[in-house]
């Protein structure tokens, strides 16, 4: 018999540290809203999730193979972890397809109030132990 434990740790008195990262963040996911409102008739094709984010990062992400992207996210966040890129798009293509989805019901008459246009809000980065810090 296996016997998985997991659990979350509330990070008391110090969650001022994350501020920066916070901040950050959420201008990724900002400037990955953008991207996704202009490429949304594309994106909305696309088969599944994997395929959408494949999709934002390679119009978005400078490589060897990639070297001027349509959108430079790389000029504007230089060394941004892909873990945290590729939750920042997750997020972007999230809110884009639910505004698209409830501006089609504004559209057809079943809301009566108009979306507004996404905004990063309130979102948070996950932060794993490993990667973004270190507990001492």
């Amino acid at each position: 018999m296996n016997i998985i434990s997991s659990y979350s740790v509330k990070i008391k008195h110090y969650n001022r540290i994350f501020n920066d990262t916070v901040k950050l963040y959420r201008e990724a996911v900002d400037f990955f809203i953008e991207v996704c409102l202009s490429e949304w008739d594309v994106l909305s094709t696309l088969g599944g999730s994997h395929q959408q984010l494949r999709y934002v990062e390679l119009h978005t992400h400078r490589t060897r193979n990639n070297p001027e992207p349509k959108y430079p996210f790389d000029f504007y966040f230089y060394k941004f972890p892909s873990y945290l890129r590729r939750s920042s798009i997750s997020a972007a293509i999230g809110k884009v397809s639910s505004y698209k989805s409830n501006l089609a019901n504004y559209e057809a008459g079943t809301d009566k109030r108009k979306p507004s246009v996404p905004k990063a809000g309130y979102v948070f980065p996950a932060m794993y132990r490993d990667n973004c810090f270190i507990r001492t």
